[in-house]
This record gives C-alpha cells, structure tokens and sequence, in this order.
C-alpha cells in the first residue's frame, strides 16, 4: 500500500482531516502503570492525572490528581513545573535527554518524568496530525504479519524541533487504518530499552478516535512483542476536545 492511501485510511478512521484540523487540543484523564515508571522513582504523580494535549504543536499540559505538587507543561522539549495559579517555579530546557549507560543512574525528578510523559502523550494522541505534517518523513515499511496480523508500516522520521521516543520510530495499522503497535527505543529510559506499544482498545468522542487502551513489553527480534514484562501500560479517557 502507497504511502498516501495509507495517510489516507489513518485519518478517516481517526475522524477525517477536516476534523483534525478543526481541532486545538485533547482533554485527557490519563492512568499509568507498569515497571519503567516505579524503576525511575516516578510512578507517584503519572498514576493518575490530567492532560490537555494540543494538536497541532507539541505543547502538553499536565495535573497530577495523586500530587498536587506536580503540575507544569511541557513545551517542545522545555519544561515547567508550575503553581496553583500557572506561575512557572522551576524551568529545563532540553528536558528530554537520552540516558547512557552505565543504567541504572540517579532517580528521575518531577521535571524528567514530565519529560517523558509529555513527548511521549503528545505522539501517542496527536499522531493523525502529526503524521499529516510537512516537518516529518513518512517511508513505507511495507506489509508484515505483526502480533498474528497482517499490518502495513510506516516509519516516522522526526525533524530535530519535535521530540519522541525516538527520532525514527515504526507505526503499524489494519486495513481499516487504527493503530495496533508503535514500536521504539525509549531515549530517556536507556539506548537498549527498544518497545513495543500495543493499542488495544479506541475510544470516540465529539467525531475523534484515539486508541486508549496501551500495553508496553519490550520488542523482541521478528516484530515479536514479548508477552512480559509489563513495562508501562496506559489507560485513557478523553473527556473532550478544544475547537481551534
């Protein structure tokens, strides 16, 4: 399948590009679990908080429910903790660093955390879109059987101002176009951390649909997710959308 007619299935399944565009942000309540978060010292504040994912830039802003602490955004790579009232208290920029061995090192810190979970929310919701952008290089991977299933493949070349996992990163989709596996090497965790990111269940709301339902186990040789160990899993709930 062609590079387009794939784009094509992706953004009708999520709810056409008209919409897409229409859009400026995602409200989400987000719920995280797993080993990564708990081997970094950070599981606290991502079990369960608030995002608002903006679509078209790659600006998240994040409450935790859990720590009333750990509130900020993070803005293409910088972040800030913030107040009650939205004042910024504390400022990284080039937040998203790529851990290298020896592993493990020091723990991570609120902003780290708010690092990670921001790139990684942004790529995980906002990805009609951004596979739409002009900034980023969409090559065909083909078609391979992927977790018993025949799934067609793009790889996603990221320019230097956006920030993922990875610079280059594999999405896998069904013929009707959804998302079934993101497949990466998660920078901030460490160079050998390569994962495989199963979406397992969507949701729709106001004419969008966004997986929401993640489970993450390392990826193993073959396109083979491991069964185990569970290394994050996210559970979302979109509670609504931001016109532009």
């Amino acid at each position: 399948m062609l590079v387009a007619e794939l784009l094509d299935r992706v953004s009708a399944h999520s709810g056409g590009a008209a919409r897409w565009d229409a859009l400026e942000a995602l409200d989400l309540r987000v719920r995280v679990g797993g080993l990564a978060f708990r081997m970094v010292g950070q599981s606290g504040p991502v079990e369960d908080f608030d995002a608002r994912v903006h679509v078209h830039r790659q600006l998240v802003h994040m409450r935790s429910r859990t720590d009333p602490r750990w509130r900020g955004e993070f803005d293409a790579g910088t972040v800030r903790l913030q107040d009650g009232d939205g004042r910024a208290v504390q400022e990284r920029r080039d937040a998203v660093f790529t851990r290298r061995a020896p592993w493990p090192k020091r723990p991570w810190d609120a902003i780290d955390a708010m690092a990670f979970s921001g790139h990684a929310l942004w790529g995980y919701t906002a990805f009609p879109a951004l596979l739409r952008r002009d900034d980023v290089t969409l090559t065909s991977l083909g078609r391979h059987a992927v977790d018993g299933e025949q799934l067609h493949g793009l790889r996603l070349h990221l320019p230097a101002h956006l920030y993922g996992h990875a610079p280059a990163q594999s999405l896998w989709f069904g013929d009707d176009g959804a998302m079934r596996r993101l497949d990466y090497r998660a920078g901030m965790i460490a160079p050998w951390a390569v994962a495989a990111n199963r979406c397992l269940a969507e949701t729709t709301v106001s004419g969008v649909t966004i997986p929401s339902v993640r489970r993450v186990t390392p990826l193993l040789p073959g396109l083979r997710a491991a069964p185990g160990p569970l290394l994050v899993s996210i559970d979302l709930e979109l509670l609504g959308v931001v016109e532009a």
